[in-house]
């Protein structure tokens, strides 16, 4: 009975468990660089309603983190850390864009939801190349993904935040 009950318990936790990656590790990575800065960058409300109508969001946050991939003063990518709310819990991503503000990875940092629901790579890959040019919008451009449709729509709206954030912050 001791031995149901603690398998059950151990998995429980494992379907809640957290899919980890260091932001920072991620983006000097991804880009070869040297060193990466880290920006906390504040919204005005004039730039809070410009995102908004740009990436056809409802923003909620004034506060966003960027990281700058840097090859001595050389800044040569960017990174820009998104939490969303999937369903009841957060996913944290990674979008990890170049210079010429096309995505060229997306990386999950953590997942609290059930680990079934965390969007495979394959799906991820879809975004590669992908700018705020593109409408970014799923079952258009972005396919669906079965299982995880809650979880791709958030990736998907995360995208075009941090697309459009770049360009309006430019840092």
């Amino acid at each position: 009975m001791i031995k149901i009950v603690l398998f059950l318990i151990a998995l429980s936790t494992l379907s809640f468990a957290q899919v980890l990656g260091d932001p920072l590790v991620l983006t000097q990575r991804t880009f070869s660089s040297k060193s990466v800065d880290t920006q906390n960058i504040i919204l005005t409300d004039a730039q809070m309603t410009q995102l908004s109508q740009a990436s056809m969001q409802k923003i909620d946050t004034k506060l966003y983190r960027i990281y700058l991939a840097k090859n001595g003063e050389k800044t040569v990518g960017y990174g820009v850390l998104m939490n969303k709310k999937v369903r009841t819990k957060t996913a944290i991503a990674l979008y990890l864009i170049d210079l010429g503000g096309k995505i060229k990875s997306i990386e999950i940092v953590a997942f609290n939801e059930p680990i079934e629901y965390l969007p495979s790579k394959t799906w991820l890959d879809v975004f590669d190349n992908k700018s705020s040019a593109n409408t970014l919008k799923l079952n258009q451009d972005i396919p669906t993904t079965t299982g995880a449709t809650l979880s791709a729509r958030a990736i998907t709206d995360g995208a075009r935040i941090a697309l459009e954030l770049l360009e309006i912050v430019k840092p």
